[in-house]
């Protein structure tokens, strides 16, 4: 409730000045704050002063409009009243209390109380600006944001506690959009008009519900992702441009030198594969005015899971893509033949079923692969890579057998990691490879090393509301084709 000041007043401020005080400060955001330090000075009309009152009022807008917390701000208060009857006692006044002290002072000597304490907050948080203005990092209004997108996360997962934000875990989202529009010095009527003023103008309220879903996204995804994500590495990317991988000239096996031999120059350049490079990948999601009047948090929480299930499926894509190209023999490599060919020596002359003896030739053919200059790469099978409809085979060719016989003994027991991926199209064809952290293979980069989406958010204006969108960018390809060992089946 704004005070009106412009009204003259002669002698000792009218009780409708006093009572818009004392409703002002029950208003207030800090009122068991506001009550220690200023009921004493509300106890009798008489003893108020009218620049008192404007002081008072003047302060807590400030603390009000600035989120200063409350034990901070009420610190900050109580050492300058006490510093300023401190001063009143060594001249002499008596100890009559602030507020005599304020009231009997010269008008030229009376003490600004909203900066004095301004001053106080201010040396005591150096980085904090509690204006609002100019920049800088760390402002009050960011840590306010900061804690209504900890509570906001709490509502969306169960298994994140608040911190910063428990004061704002049991607010709606409506009462969030009112918190930070009375925050940014706004004053609206009614609930409508404050979730208009935050989705509408340059509040915090879309960067709150933004933060909130990005940490919310960031969590599940660590925890869903593709099942080929786990034969593929990452190479990271700072932009755009994909360039080529390093290769030498040679395997870079040092000769032999002899007595006063030279010593021969291997030759480093990108004459390798081409690395991947990030494509940007984004979809629109929407969230009404109504829904944030109803505080229909279940659909906010749906949106988000919406965003991580069409990330995840666009990973997997991402993924499948070099895989599947060319009906199953993968993109063409740097010497213009697909990943799979026999003069790779990664693709089986015949498809044959998954067995041990397939297996096992698949086994010799990766360990038999060669570099350039006929150097071993010495790959160790690490996972058989399947579609589901061979997982059971898959499991029985894999499962470890208590043979009575030598000749029934499963050399692959235990053995290998198995991974079923659901968007291998092929029923029949499988695949063996080598462990993707040790061995290039297929491979996957992220710009600018964004493991996940990241989503951005602005005021509808088409439709009321907030609108959010969710960008990615991100590649996949095979930088080397001797870990891979492709069988079409049978």
């Amino acid at each position: 409730m704004p005070l009106d000041f412009r009204m003259k007043h002669d002698g000792e401020p009218p009780a409708r000045l006093v009572a818009q005080l004392r409703m002002r400060l029950k208003e207030a955001n800090h009122p068991p704050m506001l009550a220690e330090i200023f009921a004493p000075l509300m106890e009798s009309e008489d003893e108020l002063d009218e620049e008192v009152m404007i002081q008072i009022a003047a302060l807590v807008d400030l603390l009000e409009r600035n989120k200063v917390p409350g034990a901070e701000a009420m610190a900050a208060i109580r050492e300058v009243v006490d510093e300023l009857i401190a001063a009143s006692d060594t001249e002499g006044e008596g100890d009559e209390g602030f507020a005599a002290f304020y009231k009997n002072k010269p008008a030229a000597k009376k003490p600004n109380l909203t900066a004095l304490v301004y001053s106080k907050i201010k040396g005591s948080r150096p980085k904090v600006r509690i204006d609002g203005r100019g920049p800088g990092s760390g402002t009050a209004q960011n840590t306010s944001r900061a804690a209504l997108s900890d509570a906001l996360l709490a509502r969306m997962d169960r298994r994140h506690t608040p911190t910063i934000g428990r004061e704002f875990a049991g607010l709606t989202l409506g009462d969030m959009a009112m918190h930070v529009v009375r925050s940014a010095g706004h004053r609206p009527m009614n609930m409508q008009e404050a979730i208009r003023m935050a989705t509408h103008t340059t509040s915090d309220f879309p960067l709150v519900l933004e933060d909130a879903l990005n940490k919310s996204i960031a969590r599940q995804m660590e925890q869903i992702t593709p099942a080929l994500a786990r034969a593929a590495h990452e190479i990271p990317a700072v932009d755009y441009r994909g360039g080529n991988l390093l290769s030498l000239s040679a395997s870079g096996m040092p000769d032999e030198i002899a007595e006063g031999g030279e010593v021969k120059h291997v030759t480093i350049h990108e004459g390798g594969e081409r690395k991947p490079a990030p494509r940007d990948f984004g979809a629109l999601f929407a969230l009404s005015n109504k829904a944030i009047y109803n505080d229909d948090l279940g659909m906010f929480e749906e949106i988000g899971r919406k965003m991580v299930a069409g990330a995840t499926e666009r990973f997997r894509r991402v993924l499948l893509e070099p895989v599947l190209a060319n009906a199953g023999l993968g993109h063409a490599m740097r010497d213009g033949k697909t990943v799979f060919h026999t003069d790779h020596g990664n693709l089986a002359a015949a498809g044959a079923s998954l067995n041990v003896t397939s297996l096992s030739e698949a086994r010799l053919a990766l360990r038999s692969q060669r570099g350039a200059s006929g150097e071993y790469y010495a790959i160790e099978p690490w996972a058989l890579v399947v579609p589901p409809q061979l997982e059971t085979v898959a499991q029985q060719v894999l499962a470890e057998i208590n043979a009575t016989k030598t000749a029934d003994v499963n050399p692959f027991s235990g053995a290998l990691e198995l991974i079923v991926e659901v968007g291998l199209t092929s029923p029949m064809a499988w695949y063996l490879i080598g462990n993707p952290a040790s061995a290039d293979g297929l491979a996957y980069s992220f710009l600018d090393g964004q493991a996940g989406p990241r989503v951005e958010s602005k005021p509808g204006w088409e439709t009321l509301g907030t609108e959010f969108r969710l960008v990615w960018a991100l590649d996949a390809r095979f930088v080397s084709y001797a870990s891979w060992f492709r069988n079409p089946g049978a």
